[in-house]
């Protein structure tokens, strides 16, 4: 009798733990897919925020730009909390999960960083080309930040769309390629993958980009033409898919 008494109660605190343990490897799994949510919104608020600037920036005859760290980090700003509703200079009273508060905040100073890196670009005369355009900065902060944050943070294409091969999709994006809509959805809004891979041990997302008017610059018509960077025009149109920003978020 004590020993059907002594299992009984050892499989009640078995069952207890196991709820315990699923609800808080449940709430780390949430708040893991929120904050890779929030990483790829604010990555592409610096890409939106240098396409609006991009003639200023191309502009060879006008040397004080006056886009400066501090302009793009108050228009950063505004675009990411218009799009999530969060202001990212009040993080610590914020409504998002905890571990996202520091990545946010590093990721911002690390943007702010690449910006700051082509000032003296941005001041030089007769060069009309200056090397700083979306991609450049999706590319070169999610390096910076990959680097000291260890999330794996990566601007990247589909394969045949590929420039700079630092950006080549891995399978679990090629895969999740074929899984967005060629084109952007008539609402325009954003078709996002999220989920858990690796038997949930890591958190994956996927942010699909579709060509914007500004970008056809660069990736529009004539297809092959080579556009001021030096690149073949893809002969992409308004709405097509041109990448997505990937984030991998590891769970202990």
């Amino acid at each position: 009798m004590k020993t059907h008494r002594f299992r009984l109660l050892v499989a009640m605190a078995l069952l207890t733990l196991a709820v315990l343990s699923s609800r808080l490897f449940g709430g780390q799994q949430d708040d893991a897919l929120e904050t890779a949510r929030l990483l790829a919104i604010l990555l592409d608020s610096g890409r939106v925020t240098i396409a609006k600037h991009q003639d200023l920036i191309n502009t060879p005859n006008q040397t004080d730009k006056k886009f400066t760290p501090a302009l793009f980090e108050q228009e950063v700003q505004a675009e990411f909390q218009r799009e999530t509703g969060i202001a990212l200079n009040a993080l610590e009273g914020a409504t998002v999960p905890a571990m996202a508060k520091p990545l946010l905040a590093q990721l911002l100073r690390d943007s702010i960083g690449t910006i700051q890196s082509y000032q003296p670009v941005l001041s030089l005369p007769a060069m009309r080309y200056k090397g700083l355009i979306p991609a450049t900065f999706g590319t070169e902060t999610a390096a910076r930040f990959q680097k000291f944050s260890q999330i794996y943070l990566k601007q990247t294409a589909p394969a045949h769309l590929v420039r700079n091969l630092k950006n080549k999709p891995d399978d679990y994006e090629t895969a999740a390629f074929g899984r967005f809509g060629s084109s952007s959805s008539p609402s325009g809004k954003h078709q996002i993958i999220s989920e858990l891979v690796d038997g949930g041990r890591s958190a994956r997302l996927m942010l699909p980009l579709y060509y914007e008017h500004s970008c056809l610059a660069c990736h529009g018509e004539p297809k092959g033409e080579r556009d001021i960077s030096g690149y073949a025009r893809e002969g992409g149109k308004e709405g097509d898919l041109g990448g997505a920003i990937s984030v991998m978020i590891p769970l202990k």
